[in-house]
């Protein structure tokens, strides 16, 4: 099971870091664009930001005068959407990125305002891109994918303090989605897991269910699949206070926790924005990413 995990984990790193030595903070950057990045290429406009919500908004008001799809006003939203696409890709190459870690922050706040009904991921995504624009501002690299070099103690301890204040938040999710499950009387007998996995929007295909179904009505494997992703959770929840080398295997857990629920429900944001969490969570920050384990220091 051990080898079977190592593999995955590997897999998934090399499949979207592409295989060679990158700084960590690079590699988040990018995903956190990347998942911007599908949305706008994948959806049209349209569901984006409504028509309707256009109309019964004052367009004029504060909050909507510098918002980045509508800076020339709500006839050029489809040009914006090109243009953000653009600069969402150049976030992804690296370069330019003391001005493109402002940029990506405006572009992901100025989507929110339209997306209030789905805070959830996207609100993440949001949080984590404000809180690097100081890891940024204070890296002294022309590009995010190149080898970190020696900086200035200041710098580094800038850079060092919000790296913790992510470290801090991304603790506070899993706490917060452990707390509120534990209250959820579905999530204690189980029976969520039957719910979600049925569901007629993000559950399985419904051959697949009718397949799975002597197993999605057996009481303890609900419970047990319940039960372990609350437990794992609370593992997540307090994974500062363990030694780097359980952090990591908690990070190939976490990877393979999310990509299953991409590949159950189909929530690709989710996969996107929750990797790059984890990783500034667990992931040494200043050392090169690669696919293997660094040894434990």
């Amino acid at each position: 099971m051990k080898i079977l995990t190592n593999r995955l984990y590997i897999a998934l790193s090399t499949f979207i870091a592409g295989g060679s030595s990158k700084t960590i903070i690079g590699f988040c950057r990018s995903l956190l664009a990347a998942d911007v990045l599908l949305k706008l290429s994948c959806n049209d406009i349209n569901f984006l930001i409504s028509p309707h919500q256009l109309q019964n908004h004052d367009l004029h008001s504060l909050r909507y005068r510098f918002n980045f799809f509508l800076l020339f006003n709500s006839s050029h939203i489809g040009e914006m959407k090109i243009l953000a696409i653009l600069i969402l890709a150049l976030i992804i190459s690296g370069y330019y990125m003391k001005i493109t870690c402002l940029i990506h922050f405006w572009i992901l706040q100025s989507l929110l305002v339209f997306r209030e009904g789905y805070l959830g991921v996207h609100s993440i995504n949001v949080l984590l891109t404000l809180l690097l624009i100081p890891v940024c501002l204070f890296d002294e690299r022309k590009n995010h994918w190149y080898q970190p070099h020696s900086v200035n103690k200041f710098n580094r301890h800038i850079q060092n303090m919000f790296l913790f204040f992510i470290k801090l938040q991304v603790a506070f999710i899993y706490f917060d989605s452990l707390h509120d499950k534990l209250f959820i009387k579905q999530w204690l007998n189980g029976t969520v897991i039957y719910y979600w996995f049925t569901h007629n929007f993000f559950g399985l295909h419904p051959a697949l269910v009718s397949i799975l179904e002597p197993v999605l009505t057996s009481v303890p494997v609900l419970l047990l699949l319940s039960w372990g992703a609350l437990a794992f959770e609370a593992l997540l929840a307090v994974a500062l206070l363990f030694p780097s080398r359980f952090k990591l295997l908690l990070l190939k857990g976490g990877i393979i926790f999310h990509f299953s629920i991409l590949l159950i429900h189909g929530l690709v944001s989710l996969f996107f924005a929750m990797s790059a969490a984890l990783f500034l969570y667990l992931y040494p920050a200043q050392k090169s990413f690669s696919v293997t384990i660094p040894d434990e220091q």
